[in-house]
């Protein structure tokens, strides 16, 4: 299953709205927090996406009740994981604030408009270059598992409008929601449901008319 489809099993076994982001975290395979209007806030390592029914059922009884026993994730992990993963030798930094536009209060109030709160995700500016050429770079991207969103430096100028660096983000966002889809055994990444849903967006056709003309 994808990304969405564990949330929603998760969600609805448990009662309780959930963000799940998926992580490659050998370290910590589940973990959970609440926010501070009963939202729950998972990361939990992507190989639960082949968990079956009686797992899925013990990670919601574990959202509820956090003293639960987890006997059946416990046999998950160990039949599942033989090798942890080694871990990066540089902790990437994370940066949201930059010059002209701060990325954290951007991903917040998208996140609170169109998703109702339920991604949880981290999101950053890039690394600094000394050139650029807007023909070739990408404007923002989201890791594979999801929980981390990049948007190029080149948009933290007083000549690029809040609007579009909105926009670049909830493109991200998007991603992260929707996940990759197979469409006659390839993958989708701009699917139907993802250009629909990215039209939802309110200064669509002013970010597309800036991106063609002004960027």
């Amino acid at each position: 299953m994808d990304a969405e489809s564990l949330r929603n099993l998760i969600e609805n076994s448990a009662g309780r709205p959930v963000a799940l982001t998926l992580t490659n975290n050998s370290t910590s395979m589940l973990s959970l927090r609440h926010g501070p209007k009963g939202d729950i806030y998972i990361r939990i390592h992507r190989m639960f996406l082949d968990a079956g029914a009686a797992v899925i059922k013990e990670i919601a009884d574990f959202v509820i009740n956090r003293g639960k026993r987890t006997p059946l994730i416990r046999e998950f992990i160990r039949n599942n994981h033989s090798s942890p993963e080694k871990p990066s030798r540089r902790q990437r930094a994370i940066t949201h604030e930059g010059k002209h536009h701060n990325l954290k209060l951007i991903y917040d109030c998208l996140n609170e408009e169109y998703f109702n709160r339920r991604l949880a995700l981290d999101i950053t500016w890039g690394r600094r270059q000394t050139k650029t050429v807007y023909r070739t770079r990408r404007l923002g991207s989201c890791d594979s598992p999801g929980s981390l969103i990049t948007i190029h430096r080149a948009l933290d100028k007083s000549t690029v409008p809040r609007y579009f660096v909105e926009y670049v983000v909830y493109h991200e966002m998007l991603h992260a929601a929707i996940g990759i889809k197979l469409k006659n055994g390839r993958r989708s990444i701009h699917g139907r449901d993802f250009k629909l849903r990215e039209r939802q967006f309110r200064d669509f056709d002013r970010a597309i008319n800036f991106l063609k003309y002004k960027l």
